[in-house]
């Protein structure tokens, strides 16, 4: 039987995926606009986002296995 998935997990999970949204978003705006430079800066805060959710769920994957 699965085990509940840890509250912080959830909030990271909501957290990432608001801002990989918001980073996409922005940086198509911005692309469209044709400000080029600050396009990729936004595209490239998509990075932070999918690694902290990646870190908390590898983090609440080793204390189940305990």
């Amino acid at each position: 039987m699965p085990e509940a998935v840890p509250t912080y997990v959830i909030a990271a999970r909501i957290g990432a995926v608001l801002g990989m949204s918001l980073s996409l978003a922005t940086g198509l705006l911005l692309l469209i606009g044709g400000f080029i430079l600050p396009s990729l800066a936004a595209f490239a805060m998509f990075i932070p986002a999918l690694a902290i959710m990646m870190l908390a769920e590898r983090h609440a994957d080793s204390g189940q296995s305990e």
